[in-house]
């Protein structure tokens, strides 16, 4: 695998179900239905999974479930190297869920968040990674806490982010990764000819120029 910028318009998308069980299949068929690149879940994706994604001709970024802020980097560091992900490559750490929701209804509250998620971010950049940041709903920081925070690129979740007043939380620099599903079920939409639940991406610049990084085969 080698590092590569990501560029601009790319398709993706991320799944939790292919994380869990995809298989060589379903990943060229992924590719062939015109996906360019794939958003695989740390502590659920595994070196198989990720080999068929290179193969297939897919780019790769890892994301965290929700609320790994709370612990530290330990364990994402430890599966990243076990993957043999290279250094550079985009982390993306998930915001969002009740749990950061409560977390921020107070001032200290939103401090305390901010605090952690920068932990993380901090010790990510150390071991040789991007930290970034997928920013869902609800969670409650504002643009300007958002934009402070030791991420260098993110992520907007499906729809519009506000805090916790209700109004926008847009960081200054913009979304590098725009989400999006198409009202299939609950949320995500099953991708055409593979039986894979996937949400949808696209990559974009944000207003400082900058784009994810992510791996491809050699």
């Amino acid at each position: 695998m080698k590092l590569q910028t990501a560029y601009v318009g790319a398709r993706g998308v991320d799944s939790l179900q292919f994380s869990n069980s995809g298989s060589v299949p379903q990943a060229n068929l992924l590719k062939a239905s015109g996906v360019d690149f794939f958003v695989g879940y740390l502590g659920a994706v595994n070196a198989g999974r990720l080999a068929a994604v290179i193969a297939a001709g897919l780019a790769f970024m890892p994301v965290t479930f929700a609320g790994e802020y709370k612990d530290g980097a330990a364990d994402e560091i430890a599966q990243l190297k076990a993957l043999g992900l290279p250094a550079g490559v985009s982390v993306w750490l998930d915001l969002e869920g009740l749990d950061a929701w409560n977390m921020g209804k107070t001032a200290e509250g939103r401090a305390n968040l901010s605090r952690l998620i920068n932990a993380w971010a901090k010790d990510i950049a150390a071991a040789g990674y991007m930290p970034c940041l997928y920013v869902g709903a609800p969670q409650p920081l504002t643009g300007a806490d958002l934009y402070a925070l030791a991420v260098v690129r993110y992520w907007l979740g499906i729809g519009r982010c506000v805090d916790y007043t209700g109004k926008d939380a847009y960081p200054a620099c913009g979304w590098s990764m725009r989400q999006d599903w198409h009202n299939e079920g609950v949320r995500g939409v099953n991708w055409r000819g593979t039986g894979i639940h996937v949400d949808t991406n696209s990559i974009q610049c944000d207003h400082r120029g900058r784009l994810p990084a992510w791996v491809i085969a050699d």
